[in-house]
């Protein structure tokens, strides 16, 4: 395989000019931008909250503004004056995130061969194929509203299919909403193998949903997250888990094309970057 950037530019349509990323589309992702709106799709995190499957969040104090003059005695700082800030204790996959390409292995190996007995040597996280890699992502965003399948099946390509009005471009990201609302839980609406293969098959680079895990998850079921093991593991695909689209939903007002902008944190080692990601109309 070439390298992982190759790849990325490949996926996303760019070129590396060593400085910068050059989006070949970018005229093209412009002309999307008629109403000049923001809408925000990632979810507030808050201290306390626990994340199934990712754990607990701690949002603590760390710094008072009055530690500076306790701190600084030698300083002539005016009482009441300083700084304050908090430490984070959580889970990279908490609230909306990204997944890296090094999140998910599949019968030992990583997305280009990379064996998994190779990152069990590395203590700061792992760095093969972690979150640094993907750069940001400038793209066109295609809103498919599958809500009315619930947690009834999964949703299959032709269901995507069905719904799909533009012309897929390469590059492009699927951005599935399934109406649900919750963080987690045992049960979880998505999309299932046959739907993932529908997204690599029209050249999506990356696709986001509503639910959790963006994949389909019922009691009972014998598989295990096959949907992520095939995006990411074997078609190098990022998914991007438990996004808020319900305002976008309702900016949209059924147009399905906009401009979706992802930056994912530099976090050397990390498997996913939680992610505030925008949607421009």
């Amino acid at each position: 395989m070439s390298s992982i950037l190759d790849h990325f530019l490949s996926l996303f349509q760019y070129e590396n000019t060593n400085v910068s990323y050059k989006v070949k589309r970018m005229k093209d992702l412009l002309k999307l931008i008629d109403k000049g709106e923001i809408i925000e799709l990632g979810k507030t995190i808050k201290n306390g909250s626990y994340y199934f499957g990712h754990g607990p969040v701690y949002i603590g104090k760390h710094l008072y503004y009055d530690d500076a003059k306790r701190r600084y005695k030698d300083l002539d700082i005016p009482e009441g004056s300083g700084f304050a800030n908090v430490r984070l204790n959580m889970c990279d996959h908490t609230g909306t995130h990204i997944d890296a390409l090094n999140h998910v292995s599949e019968k030992g190996k990583l997305f280009g061969g990379i064996d998994i007995k190779t990152m069990r040597a590395d203590v700061d996280g792992y760095k093969d194929l972690d979150i640094t890699t993907i750069p940001p992502i400038f793209t066109r965003g295609i809103f498919i509203d599958v809500s009315e399948i619930g947690l009834d099946r999964e949703i299959t390509g032709q269901d995507l299919e069905r719904k799909l009005k533009v012309n897929v471009e390469k590059g492009d990201a699927a951005i599935i909403y399934t109406g649900f609302s919750k963080d987690g839980a045992d049960e979880e609406p998505g999309i299932g193998i046959d739907a993932a293969k529908w997204i690599v098959s029209k050249g999506f680079g990356v696709v986001g949903s509503d639910a959790p895990r963006t994949e389909y998850v019922r009691k009972g079921m014998k598989t295990y997250l096959p949907v992520h093991r095939y995006l990411i593991a074997e078609n190098g695909i990022p998914i991007i888990d438990n996004m808020n689209l319900e305002n976008l939903v309702k900016a949209l007002n059924g147009r399905q094309e906009f401009v979706l902008v992802i930056l994912p944190l530099r976090l050397t080692g990390a498997t996913a970057s939680p992610l505030n990601p925008i949607a421009i109309i």
